[in-house]
């Protein structure tokens, strides 16, 4: 008898092969996922059978597990078909990624019809990429999953995680336009920097101004244009979303501070250069913040994640 009938119980052992799609895996494959889980088979034998035995059914046309199925089904018996899907993406294969799409596309638009400052095309393809491309410093985030938890779990954590970053990327590169746009934040380089310094300085100050604003929460965003755009008062806010009046001032107080505490940090951290040495400019963009955040949100009504 073949190799599967001398590991899988007698109870759940029926011939065939992969390939010829019959009932159970072929031997080769049964003795990868054998040399996986070590002493643990015995335990989960069945219950390996019953995964590889769905998975072939849902997907008969796919290719037999290779390189690295075997080890990701000994972190998870019991998870067979999520991982081989997982796997079966991951190898870049376009019927694999298919698959995957179509069978966790309720979850996927779900979380897309929640992001409205993008495209959907546009959210769909980069979670595309950063589930089976990848970057140049990144792997493909397909691979990161070990069937700790339900695939569909893991996949909406990862998608609104990938969302969040394309909203906010967005909402920088747009910030950044409209300060390119009304030179505000040239103002608060001081003039006893050479022009080479002033041009760097504002270039940082800028990005970092800029990604500080992106990482604004809704709420927070919208008060700050209320105060710097539309002019009004805590009370008129607070009347306006039927909160207390110090609830508004305590939102734009952290948020002020926020951004400038943000903004210092990400002109250091670009620059290389001492906290102390933006002293003179960061008391010129505090003393200019609200014309700056009146410059970029006037027209950014709708940033938001």
């Amino acid at each position: 008898m073949a190799r599967s009938a001398l590991t899988l119980p007698r109870c759940v052992v029926v011939r065939w092969s992969w390939h010829d799609r019959q009932d159970v895996p072929d031997d080769q494959l049964l003795h990868r996922i054998e040399r996986a889980l070590g002493s643990r088979y015995a335990e989960v034998a069945a219950d390996v059978a019953a995964g590889l035995a769905e998975l072939r059914a849902r997907w008969p046309h796919a290719p037999e597990p290779g390189d690295g199925f075997a080890e990701r089904l000994a972190l998870a018996p019991t998870r067979a078909p999520e991982l081989f899907l997982s796997w079966w993406a991951g190898t870049g294969d376009a019927a694999g990624i298919a698959a995957f799409e179509a069978e966790l596309a309720a979850d996927i638009d779900r979380l897309v019809a929640r992001f409205h400052a993008l495209p959907a095309d546009e959210l769909r393809q980069r979670l595309r990429i950063k589930l089976f491309v990848g970057t140049a410093t990144s792997r493909p985030k397909i691979h990161d999953y070990t069937g700790a938890g339900a695939l569909a779990s893991w996949l909406r954590v990862t998608a609104a995680r990938t969302f969040v970053d394309a909203v906010r990327e967005d909402v920088q590169h747009r910030v950044e336009v409209e300060l390119d746009e009304s030179g505000v934040l040239g103002l608060a380089v001081p003039a006893h920097h050479d022009a080479g310094e002033r041009a760097r300085l504002s270039v940082a100050i800028k990005q970092a101004f800029a990604e500080a604003v992106s990482r604004l929460a809704p709420r927070e965003r919208t008060f700050l244009r209320h105060a710097t755009v539309d002019a009004l008062t805590l009370d008129q806010i607070a009347a306006t979303y039927q909160i207390h009046r110090a609830t508004v001032a305590r939102t734009l107080k952290s948020a002020r501070e926020r951004l400038l505490a943000e903004t210092r940090a990400g002109v250091v951290a670009r620059l290389g250069i001492a906290p102390d040495q933006l002293t003179s400019a960061l008391a010129l963009l505090d003393s200019q913040l609200d014309l700056s955040l009146s410059a970029v949100l006037r027209h950014t009504a709708t940033l938001t994640a």
